[in-house]
């Protein structure tokens, strides 16, 4: 509670505690002997999942994001975990072994921690590395979903949606971040490419096409020389020079670059319930509502559609009632962002004293 109040105010969290207090009880009596595990079970697909790889990125910075992936959509059973990887820069001194150690596979890039452009692009190499890797190993890998440790994943849409689409076709899946597609200075032609604030998918046909220019020495500096983003140059690599065009899931995909107005608050809990990923961001949703929305999830699962509504219409609500509760807010998860803004605050606290005093000194001149 105390975690809660320095959060929200002490009526929306005692509302919200006894709201799902309440029908967790209900749905326990009527589901106990139905529902042994709240996560989704790879036991429970026909295989998809083990034709699947997911890959999670995240940084030494902001490893106490991954508590909230654990209480939600990635379970805590490291055996069900099989086919999910953790990709990190680097393990020092300063990380939490005993977090790291609730993952079944935890892969170092020793890339630097920083969120610059060739750091982002070389752990982008390193996952496709990672991926060429496993697949001799899993001969049957059809797909490559790579997300970040900001996202919210509903397996079940996900494995779902690709068990609907024929991988030995060269698929790349995800989500437009701008609306103009971008234009290559030497060519008449453009491209645009899936944000990787939202996810993206790589069918394996794709991705034995990629092979040759994403190697862990090539794309960096590629990435470099054309100076774009990773998820952009990806976009550029397999628009432009493979020529496969994008599959843009805008209804399913979310990120937290969506804009204000048109985040999933304003979504119906239908909306909520069909999409495969949601980015979270201070703007918006902090990433302690995650575990809230996989409750809501669980609930629709469970038969209790209308409690769940009742409870995201309260939630939703709220949050658009009280705008003032995303003022002044920046990203508390990472510790470099918190680095970064007090470097900021200290920087216009120098200018704000050299301004008062140049003022002192002019008025004491005249």
């Amino acid at each position: 509670m105390q975690y809660c109040t320095r959060h929200y105010p002490l009526y929306f969290c005692i509302v919200l505690t006894l709201f799902l207090s309440t029908n967790l009880y209900f749905t326990f009596l009527f589901t106990k002997n139905e529902h042994k595990n709240f996560h989704f079970s790879i036991n429970d697909t026909t295989n998809i999942a083990d034709r699947i790889v997911l890959f999670v990125r995240t940084s030494q910075n902001c490893q106490s994001r991954l508590n909230y992936l654990l209480q939600s959509w990635i379970s805590t059973d490291v055996l069900e975990q099989s086919n999910l990887y953790l990709i990190t820069d680097r393990i020092t001194n300063k990380t939490n072994l005993t977090l790291l150690n609730s993952f079944h596979h935890v892969i170092q890039t020793h890339c630097p921690e920083t969120h610059s452009r060739m750091d982002l692009c070389c752990k982008t190499a390193h996952e496709f590395k990672l991926f060429y890797r496993l697949s001799k190993i899993k001969s049957n890998l059809e797909w490559l979903c790579r997300f970040d440790d900001d996202h919210y994943v509903n397996l079940n849409n996900l494995y779902k949606y690709l068990s609907q689409i024929n991988a030995s076709k060269p698929y790349y899946i995800g989500r437009t971040s701008i609306n103009d597609r971008l234009k290559i200075s030497s060519s008449n032609r453009t491209f645009t490419f899936a944000t990787y604030g939202a996810g993206v998918c790589f069918s394996h046909a794709l991705l034995q096409q990629l092979h040759p220019h994403v190697h862990i020495k090539i794309l960096p500096r590629s990435c470099m020389k054309r100076g774009l983003s990773d998820d952009a140059y990806i976009g550029y690599l397999i628009e432009f020079i493979l020529n496969v065009s994008l599959t843009v899931n805008n209804d399913l995909f979310h990120s937290h670059l969506e804009k204000l107005d048109k985040s999933f608050r304003n979504f119906s809990l239908d909306d909520l319930f069909h999409a495969i990923t949601f980015g979270f961001a201070w703007d918006r949703y902090k990433l302690d509502w995650l575990p809230i929305i996989h409750q809501l999830i669980n609930l629709i699962n469970q038969g209790q559609y209308e409690t769940a509504n009742r409870l995201w219409l309260f939630l939703r609500n709220y949050e658009k009632e009280h705008p003032e509760n995303l003022k002044d807010k920046y990203d508390e998860s990472c510790t470099s962002y918190q680095r970064l803004r007090n470097q900021s605050i200290e920087l216009q606290t120098n200018k704000n004293k050299k301004i008062i005093q140049h003022f002192k000194k002019h008025i004491r001149k005249r």
